[in-house]
């Protein structure tokens, strides 16, 4: 993507620990609502999503880095269980879910505790969800690995995405995550 300029566009991810922007009035119909609410009652979730949830305060933005070290920490990630990247998302033959088959710069975390990542369509949209707490047990996994990676950037997001999961488990709060 080129700026005004005409030089190369640097796209940045961003997590940002907040409530969802949805209606929870059962007036307003809010289709994502309803899908997600479905979806967490299935997961055995449902009471602490309704009651339990941070639906108020917004906690903090983090910037993650780059979309091109997103897609190389994936890749470290994938060679870090032995398998290329492909081959992890089109098999979903990983033990990195999180990290991997979500999309990690768009959609949603929630502090809950469930195996694998899924989506939600609405209209033409898939919109990911994932739980933050298995995401933080992902990255943990790679401790140490990311203690020999010679690539800061990659440590760095590393880094980051663990203070993000921290701060959603710590205060039961969403992670929305945008690329601006």
């Amino acid at each position: 993507m080129l700026n005004e300029w005409g030089g190369v566009e640097v796209m940045t991810v961003q997590a940002i620990i907040q409530p969802l922007d949805v209606s929870r009035n059962k007036e307003d119909k809010d289709p994502f609502y309803r899908k997600l609410e479905i979806h967490m009652q299935r997961l055995g979730h449902l009471i602490p999503f309704k009651e339990q949830l941070n639906w108020e305060s917004p906690i903090s933005t983090i910037d993650l880095g780059d979309m091109q070290t997103l897609q190389n920490f994936r890749k470290k990630t994938a060679k870090n269980d032995g398998v290329l990247l492909l081959y992890a998302k089109l098999t979903k033959g990983t033990i990195y879910q999180h990290i991997i088959l979500h999309p990690n710069n768009t959609g949603i975390y929630l502090p809950f505790r469930f195996e694998n990542p899924f989506y939600i369509p609405i209209g033409d949209k898939k919109i990911w969800i994932g739980s933050s707490v298995r995401l933080l047990e992902e990255l943990g996994w790679l401790e140490l690995s990311m203690m020999e990676e010679t690539d800061e950037s990659i440590v760095n997001y590393w880094n980051n995405l663990n203070e993000a999961c921290e701060l959603s488990v710590e205060n039961t709060t969403p992670i929305m995550l945008q690329t601006s």
